[in-house]
């Protein structure tokens, strides 16, 4: 990303600088006003950074985290929750499944999210291996 002109006209100096890996943000994640993401942090598929915070460390996947240094408050999901959207990668449907299943996480019944989402992981699984196996 940074070759050519700009890496012939940058200071040899700056390869000296420490490097502390990519920034990676996950699918998903919501970032409140003015957070600071520190250089080689992740931040998980589905977390919440509050509004002010600074992100020193990893984030886990579906974690509200705040403050500064940015601490775990809660989880957004249950662990089989958070495991079974992670294994549904949402986030690739096409647009029109998308379309269809936005609704499902912005719903406020939990357990209907837990039951659609094992319906589509199902559906999911069965096409990729139509044959049963016996």
């Amino acid at each position: 990303m940074f070759g050519g002109a700009w890496e012939e006209n940058t200071p040899p100096h700056l390869s000296q600088l420490p490097f502390k890996g990519d920034t990676v943000v996950g699918n998903d994640v919501w970032f409140g006003r003015d957070c600071r993401i520190m250089p080689g942090v992740t931040i998980g598929h589905g977390a919440i950074v509050a509004a002010y915070s600074v992100v020193t460390k990893d984030v886990e996947p579906y974690t509200v985290v705040g403050g500064s240094p940015a601490r775990p408050i809660k989880k957004r999901f249950d662990d089989s929750l958070i495991a079974m959207l992670l294994e549904l990668a949402w986030w690739d449907f096409s647009p029109q499944q998308l379309v269809d299943f936005l609704p499902v996480p912005c719903s406020e019944d939990i357990p209907a999210v837990k039951d659609r989402v094992q319906a589509l992981l199902k559906e999911k699984h069965l096409a990729k291996n139509p044959w049963p196996r016996g």
